[in-house]
């Protein structure tokens, strides 16, 4: 069973290190995580992160042995979050194409994580946590592709690769015009749409 992930949100907090459960301590460090990869890049020190979370080096690799296993877990959150917004979209009421466009409106307007998300996914590909929660987030948006296709408006031979892409081409954008991804998302949602006669790769 799916448990609902939800996206980092900002990190620090009034609460000391020492009193926070394990739990909480890891989530901090996610979020610490996150925010120092995206700004300064997949390089940046095991250091910067225990700073940004409040916390001693010794307590990251408590919790997360190597940069590795912290970029694994970064990447296990957003394929699991992927994966439940997919399986929610699945079993939305109404037409699986509206649940299919939301879905990636909800995702990319939300994807602050995702600037170093491809990178490290790279990095870590054959992590088995990664291996693990990719499949899970590829069945997921397979069924809910597989049902809008059925419905016919979705082009016959959208794949699990075109969401990646609308995902990749969002992110770009944003480095363009920041505040233009909505178009881009437009654009990449229409060249998935049967009713406007896309028949081509």
């Amino acid at each position: 069973m799916m448990i609902p992930v939800t996206e980092p949100e900002a990190a620090s907090g009034p609460c000391e290190w020492t009193h926070l459960d394990t739990a909480a301590k890891r989530e901090r460090l996610l979020v610490a995580a996150t925010e120092v990869f995206a700004r300064d890049g997949l390089d940046a020190p095991m250091s910067v992160v225990a700073d940004a979370a409040g916390a001693g080096v010794a307590s990251v690799y408590r919790l997360f042995e190597s940069k590795r296993e912290l970029l694994a877990a970064l990447v296990v959150r957003r394929m699991d979050t992927v994966a439940v917004a997919a399986q929610q979209a699945y079993e939305a009421p109404g037409d699986r194409w509206s649940a299919l466009t939301q879905m990636l409106t909800n995702l990319v307007s939300g994807q602050r994580a995702d600037y170093l998300i491809g990178d490290a996914r790279a990095a870590v590909a054959d992590h088995p946590d990664v291996t693990a929660a990719v499949t899970r987030a590829s069945e997921a948006q397979e069924r809910l592709l597989a049902a809008a296709r059925a419905e016919g408006r979705l082009r016959a031979d959208a794949t699990t690769l075109d969401l990646r892409l609308v995902f990749a081409a969002t992110r770009a954008a944003r480095g363009v015009e920041p505040d233009q991804w909505h178009r881009m998302l437009k654009l990449m949602i229409d060249a998935l749409d049967a009713d406007r006669g896309t028949t081509g790769p």
